[in-house]
C-alpha cells in the first residue's frame, strides 16, 4: 500500500480528536485524522449528558485549567460551528443534613477551582427549581453551567477540519505504530500507511492499545459503562436548569439534565466493565435511575419515558492525561475519562502548543475557515413558515415529533464529513429523537440518506456498523 505523508496524524474521531483535528487544520500543518468506526462521535462522544461544565474536579489540576478556559468560549464557538448550547445553569440538591454538609465541602472546591458558586437555603432552591422535591434542605447554584449537543459538536469540529484540508480517514483501524530512523513515526491501518512526525493519541478506551503499539508509556483505559433514560419535552419543558444530586467522595451520582433537543436525561450510572461495545442496559438499572432521579425531581416518575441508552467512557489510571509520551517524542496523548466535551476547544489549543514546543513548524494560515454555514432549524427558526424562500424543501417535515425538514437531513448528508446512515441523520439533525424514535420518520430518512448516498432504500445503515440500532 502507497504511504500517505501528514505533518500530524491524530487517531480517534471523538470530540477531543475531532478538535485537535480543527485546530491543527487552522495551521499550515496537514492533518490526517483516523476514526475506526465509520463515522466520528461514534461511542463516549454520543453517549454523555452533554454538559458542558464550570466545574468538575480539584483545583489545580490540568483539566480544571482546561474548563476555565473552555467555559467563557462556549456562546461564541457555538455559534461559529451552528451548534445548540443554553448556558442555563445548574442546581447542586442535598435532600438531608448530611449531604447538606457535604455541599459546603463541594462549595469550597468549585470556589477554589475558579468557579462561580453559591449555597442556597431551602426555600430558595425552590424558587430557583419549583420541580425539586420539596424535601430538599439546602442547594448549590453553579450559574455557568451549559447544556450542548455532544454529537453536533463532534460533527462540527470535523466537518470544519475538513473545510480547511483535514483527511478525515473512516472506517480505519490502526493496527501497528513503526518508528522510522528520520524521527517520523508511520501508522498502519487496515487500509493504508500514514507517515507522520508528529501522533496523537486521542482513541479513548483504546487509548491503551496505542500507547502500547508505539512502544509509549503505560497507558491503563477500560470502559465504564454509563446508563440513562430518556423523558420527553412534556416534563423537560418545565426544567428551569440542570439538576445534580450532591456529590459524594466515590461518585457524582443520578442527575436530572434539560437537553438542548427539549427532552431530558436522567443518568447516568456508572459500572465499569470489559467490552468496551457493552452497550446494553437492563431493567433493574434503569428502575434504579428513575427512582434516584425521582427523589431529585418527584415529577421524573410520572414523565414519560422515550427511550434508555447506554454508552461507555474512557476510565483509566490517570483521569486526563494531556502530554508528550515519556518514551517517544513524537506521540502526544490526550485523554479525559468525564469532561471531554467541557474541555476540548482548550485542549485543542493545548496541544496545539505542546506539538510547537515539540517541533512542529506550523503557524496560523490565512485565509483558513473559522465558522461553518449555519443551517436554519424548523423548529427554532422565529418564522418557519419563511424558510421555504430559503429552500423548498423546508416544505416538507420529516420528522414530525423533532420539528426536522428534508433541507435539514440533506444538508447533514452533503456536510464535509457527511452522515451515512439513519444515525448519522439523527446525530447531526435530531430526526428520530422525539417520542416515536423515529416510527413515522424513518422511512424519509432512509430515502433521502439512500439518495444520497447511492444504494437502495432496503440497504441503508440504521448505524454505521449496520442494521442493529445502538
Amino acid at each position: 500500500m502507497a504511504t500517505t505523508r501528514y505533518d500530524v496524524v491524530v487517531i480517534g474521531g471523538g470530540v477531543l480528536g475531532t478538535a485537535v483535528a480543527e485546530r491543527l487544520a487552522r495551521t499550515s500543518a496537514s492533518v490526517c485524522l483516523l476514526e475506526a468506526e465509520g463515522d466520528v462521535g461514534e461511542h463516549a462522544s454520543k453517549g454523555n449528558a452533554g454538559v458542558a461544565v464550570s466545574y468538575y474536579g480539584g483545583p489545580g489540576t490540568l483539566e480544571t485549567e482546561l474548563i476555565n478556559a473552555s467555559n467563557p468560549l462556549w456562546e461564541e464557538l457555538c455559534e461559529r460551528l451552528d451548534v445548540p448550547y443554553r448556558r442555563i445553569g445548574g442546581l447542586m440538591v442535598a435532600l438531608s443534613e448530611r449531604e447538606a454538609e457535604r455541599l459546603e465541602h463541594t462549595r469550597a472546591e468549585a470556589a477554589a477551582c475558579g468557579a462561580r458558586v453559591r449555597i442556597l437555603s431551602a426555600g430558595e432552591v425552590r424558587e430557583a427549581e419549583p420541580l425539586v422535591s420539596p424535601d430538599a434542605v439546602a442547594g448549590l447554584s453553579l450559574p455557568d453551567e451549559g447544556v450542548i449537543d455532544p454529537m453536533r459538536l463532534t460533527a462540527a469540529f470535523a466537518s470544519l477540519a475538513a473545510a480547511n484540508g483535514a483527511v478525515i480517514r473512516l472506517r480505519e483501524r490502526v493496527e501497528a505504530i513503526e518508528h522510522e530512523d528520520d524521527g517520523t513515526s508511520t501508522v498502519i491501518t487496515d487500509a493504508g500507511r500514514h507517515r507522520a512526525r508528529f501522533v496523537v493519541n486521542a482513541a479513548g478506551v483504546g487509548a491503551g492499545a496505542v500507547s502500547r503499539m508505539a512502544g509509549g508509556e503505560p497507558l491503563v483505559t477500560w470502559p465504564r459503562k454509563g446508563q440513562y433514560v430518556v423523558v420527553d419535552r412534556a416534563f423537560a419543558g418545565a426544567l428551569r436548569q440542570i439538576v445534580f444530586c450532591t456529590h459524594l467522595p466515590d461518585t457524582k451520582g443520578i442527575n436530572v439534565v434539560p437537553t438542548t433537543h427539549g427532552s431530558a436525561l436522567l443518568g447516568p450510572t456508572a459500572t465499569d466493565v470489559t467490552d468496551p461495545d457493552d452497550r446494553a442496559t437492563d431493567a433493574e438499572t434503569i428502575a434504579r435511575v428513575v427512582a434516584e432521579a425521582a427523589r431529585l425531581v418527584p415529577a421524573v416518575a410520572e414523565a414519560y419515558a422515550i427511550k434508555t441508552f447506554a454508552a461507555n467512557r474512557p476510565a483509566g489510571d490517570e483521569a486526563h492525561r494531556l502530554r508528550v509520551d515519556a518514551h517517544v517524542p513524537n506521540l502526544v496523548h490526550v485523554t479525559d475519562r468525564s469532561a471531554g466535551v467541557s474541555i476540548s476547544p482548550a485542549a485543542a489549543q493545548y496541544i496545539l502548543d505542546l506539538l510547537q514546543a515539540a517541533g512542529l513548524d506550523a503557524v496560523e494560515r490565512p485565509g483558513a475557515h473559522t465558522a461553518l454555514p449555519r443551517i436554519p432549524r424548523l423548529r427554532t427558526a422565529p418564522e418557519p413558515e419563511r424558510l421555504t424562500e430559503v429552500d423548498p424543501l423546508y416544505g416538507q417535515v420529516v420528522c414530525a415529533c423533532e420539528h426536522v425538514s428534508a433541507a435539514e437531513i440533506d444538508a447533514a448528508l452533503s456536510a464535509p464529513v457527511p452522515a451515512t446512515s439513519i444515525d448519522g441523520v439523527r446525530k447531526r439533525t435530531g430526526a428520530g429523537y422525539g417520542r416515536c424514535q423515529g416510527s413515522l420518520c424513518l422511512a424519509g430518512i432512509s430515502f433521502l440518506t439512500a439518495m444520497a448516498t447511492g444504494c437502495g432504500p432496503d440497504t441503508v445503515r440504521q448505524t454505521v456498523r449496520g442494521t442493529v440500532g445502538s
